[in-house]
Formats: structure tokens, C-alpha cells, sequence
């Protein structure tokens, strides 16, 4: 089995739905196994879940970003339990170079990328691209290699999605959340299984002026939820 070591920030849905299906009967079961869960939020809900569903309590640790380097907090329990990979499943940090030069991770993301894309952010702003530019695009939804800039890493594993127009930003980032849980999970099942195909992140916006227009979608987005 390969040991994960799973990397949260909130909820901890996607992890949760991990968890779940790394247990008998689940598509990871004897494939993937997560050794320990790291979280940069003390508060987290993701930790109660977690321990709800019979997670060790001390196998879940609490890093601080903005105290002391978070290179050396995270590597130093890397370092203990020496992951094959790490999986960042709503981590909203950036992931230290140095813990990258030593480990390999994968990501969770969906639709545009950058600093401050989560959340119903991801779906607010594709959504004002689409109806800018006057046509409807497939939401990308995937699993992909942690990189060093945000979102910058080839997909192992990718969904597209269809944003329909009658549905507003939040019911579409809820009608998703089981999408973005099957995708990380068969993303980890590929990788188990040694039959992955690296992709490029797909490009929502195909041209300068297209790029424009998503660069400010994406502003407004942060605005309309700070």
C-alpha cells in the first residue's frame, strides 16, 4: 500500500470521503493507506471528522504558517512517518519548496487557479468568465501533481463538469463537493495503480484577451467573497 500523509485546512470533506474509502469494501482499500493528517488551522473541523470516523487522535497534528518555518514544522513529521506521498486536500498554504524537493504530493483543485481560487470563489468566477466572453465551457474538476506555483502541476486525473446556468454560485460548489471526493479518490487509485496519464492543468481561457478576462473574473470573485 502507499502511505499518504493527508494535508487539511477546513471541513475535511475530501478527506473524510478518503478515509471512508480507504476502509474494507472502499475503492482504496489495500491500494492507499493515510498514515497521519496534518492540519494548518488548530480549529479545523476536519480534525473532529476525522476522529469521528475512528482516526487516531495522535496520528493528527496542528502546523502554524504564520508562526516559526513551516518547512521545518512540516518536514520534521515527514520526516517521522516518511510518506510515499502527501495529498493537499483543501490545504489553503503554500507548500514549502523544501518540503517539495524531499516528497511529492498531490493536489486538489477545480475550475481557475491562483492564489485565493477556493471555495465558491472557483465556481463565482468561472461563471462570470462564461458569461463574459457569451459561451458555456466545461468546469474542469482534478487531481494533480503538487508544483511550486499554485496549481501549476500536470494532472494525473481529470473530470469536466457542466455549470449550469440556473444554478447559482453556491449550488454548484455543493453539487460538486462528491465530484471533487471521486476525483482525489480515483486520482490515488490511478496512482496506485501505476496507470496514470500525466496532462497538462487545462487552460479555461484560450487566448490573451480570454486571460484577461479571467484574471478579472477571478478579482471579482475575491470580492464577492472576502
Amino acid at each position: 500500500m502507499l502511505k499518504f500523509i493527508n494535508l487539511i485546512s477546513g471541513s475535511g470533506s475530501t478527506n473524510l470521503a478518503i478515509l471512508k474509502a480507504e476502509k474494507a469494501g472502499g475503492r482504496l482499500y489495500n491500494l492507499t493507506r493515510t498514515v497521519a493528517i496534518i492540519s494548518s488551522n488548530p480549529e479545523a473541523e476536519g480534525i473532529k471528522r476525522a476522529i469521528q470516523t475512528g482516526f487516531p487522535k495522535k496520528e493528527i497534528f496542528v502546523v502554524y504558517p504564520q508562526k516559526g518555518n513551516l518547512a521545518s514544522q512540516l518536514l520534521e513529521i515527514f520526516n517521522r512517518y516518511k510518506p510515499d506521498y502527501f495529498h493537499q486536500l483543501g490545504w489553503m498554504p503554500k507548500t514549502p519548496i523544501e518540503v517539495l524537493r524531499q516528497y511529492r504530493g498531490l493536489n486538489q483543485h477545480m475550475g481557475p487557479g491562483g492564489k485565493g481560487m477556493y471555495g465558491v470563489r472557483r465556481v463565482y468566477a468561472f461563471k462570470l468568465f462564461c458569461q463574459r466572453i457569451g459561451e458555456q465551457r466545461p468546469f474542469p474538476v482534478f487531481c494533480q501533481w503538487v508544483a511550486p506555483e499554485y496549481d501549476a502541476g500536470k494532472t494525473i486525473y481529470l473530470r469536466e463538469e457542466e455549470i449550469k446556468s440556473e444554478e447559482s454560485p453556491e449550488e454548484a460548489a455543493e453539487r460538486l463537493l462528491k465530484v471533487e471526493h471521486e476525483v482525489q479518490i480515483e486520482g490515488r487509485y490511478h496512482l496506485a495503480k501505476n496507470d496514470f496519464k500525466e496532462r497538462h492543468v487545462p487552460q479555461i481561457a484560450k487566448n490573451e484577451k480570454e486571460k484577461e478576462i479571467l484574471s478579472w473574473a477571478i478579482k471579482q470573485a475575491i470580492k464577492a467573497y472576502p
